[in-house]
């Protein structure tokens, strides 16, 4: 019988969606929590009480070098601040504990370059845990992609929009113990992009290669009313991609109203989620290229094609369920991860380097290929950050 892959997670607050779903999606048969670190004991407290008690109960620790230094995990899932993952996903890494890095790879340019590097001198896996792409209709759209019916990608697009009430932000924006820092006061309009650019690499395959943006101001009185320093309410962000195709995508917006959504442009036609309607697509093709047998346009349901009961018992649309069996099954060598350290950096990059395109007058950047070393020169002393120097 195969051991149990040991987990241990780092960052208790998002860290207990991970536990939850490792269990409750019956991923438990592969992997147990066997760690948690938190500075915060009252949500170390919480997140222990999510995993089974006795003698599989997880050591719990407040110190993170004792948490690294533990031995008591073979892979770690990093639900730290958004903008500190590369630092301790280099340490991890480099201590051959594979990584499973929340939100935003890299903060800066330099901080891309060091993981990457990181990575490649590891035996370890790096994965992203980026849950947008696993909606049931964005493998759809896969699907139907990869069937090679709609021909070649001229235009995408990505949306992710989630305006949240003061209280609903304050809420998952408390202050650290110093009262005053939280990196959501900082988070320039761009750099939450995932959500939006992640399904779409991942339904087509493409890669960045360059960005240029620009930015909507907010109401001064509304962005105070949050508590935000930045003047910005939605960034978006024009995509030039490897083949030439370019999508549109935004980063964090403070706007209405709350919705996803994908749009793939074809040569022979095009397919998109439905407005509204996050499980179902619309496939329209043009009259001279509708393939023998099928609709010249049609609006359907999509349906998991696997362990649809276990993932919609987890959340985000069943995107963290995908996640953890993506991950556990990287771990496993029975896939490539998805998203990888370079794709995840270049999805920093589009972020980190379409902030810079907003603030110099919407100048376009060469996203730089994270697998060459070449590129990676010419970015390793760019630490040029939004975020304070030094945070809790």
């Amino acid at each position: 019988m195969k051991r149990k892959i040991r987990i241990g997670v780092f960052g208790c607050r998002r860290g207990r969606t991970y536990i939850k779903t490792v269990y409750k999606g019956g991923l438990d048969s592969d992997m147990r929590i066997t760690a948690l670190c938190d500075a915060n004991e009252d949500k170390l407290k919480e997140a222990a009480a999510l995993c089974p008690s006795g003698r599989y109960a997880p050591k719990l620790f407040t110190d993170a070098g004792e948490f690294l230094k533990s031995g008591l995990f073979d892979a770690v899932i990093l639900c730290n601040f958004f903008n500190e993952h590369a630092k301790y996903a280099c340490l991890f890494l480099e201590a051959g504990i594979s990584v499973l890095s929340e939100t935003m790879a890299a903060a800066t340019m330099a901080d891309a370059v060091a993981l990457c590097r990181a990575a490649r001198k590891s035996k370890a896996v790096y994965m992203m845990a980026e849950n947008y792409p696993f909606f049931r209709s964005n493998f759809e759209l896969k699907r139907l992609y990869e069937g090679g019916t709609l021909g070649k990608l001229i235009f995408a697009e990505g949306e992710y929009v989630h305006p949240m009430s003061p209280d609903e932000n304050a809420g998952i924006s408390k202050a650290g113990p110093d009262g005053n820092y939280h990196w959501r006061k900082y988070l320039p309009v761009t750099y939450y992009s995932s959500h939006s650019l992640a399904p779409l690499i991942f339904i087509t395959g493409e890669m960045p290669k360059r960005v240029v943006a620009m930015a909507a101001l907010d109401d001064p009185a509304h962005a105070a009313e949050y508590g935000r320093l930045r003047p910005e309410a939605a960034g978006v962000m024009l995509v030039t991609t490897e083949s030439g195709a370019v999508m549109r995508v935004n980063g964090s917006s403070y706007m209405g109203p709350k919705g996803n959504w994908y749009r793939l442009s074809c040569v022979n036609g095009g397919a998109e989620t439905v407005r509204g309607h996050l499980g179902s697509v619309r496939v329209a093709y043009n009259s001279w290229a509708v393939p023998d047998g099928a609709e010249k346009e049609s609006v359907y349901e999509t349906v998991w094609a696997e362990d649809g009961e276990a993932a919609e018992r987890c959340g985000h649309n069943g995107g963290d369920y995908w996640v953890m069996k993506y991950f556990g099954e990287a771990l496993r060598g029975k896939r490539a991860p998805f998203p990888d350290v370079f794709t995840a950096c270049a999805m920093s990059a589009v972020a980190i380097l379409g902030f810079r395109s907003v603030m110099n007058g919407n100048y376009p950047y060469d996203i730089p290929d994270f697998r060459s070393e070449e590129d990676l020169k010419k970015w390793e002393q760019d630490r040029l950050s939004p975020f304070p120097p030094a945070s809790i």
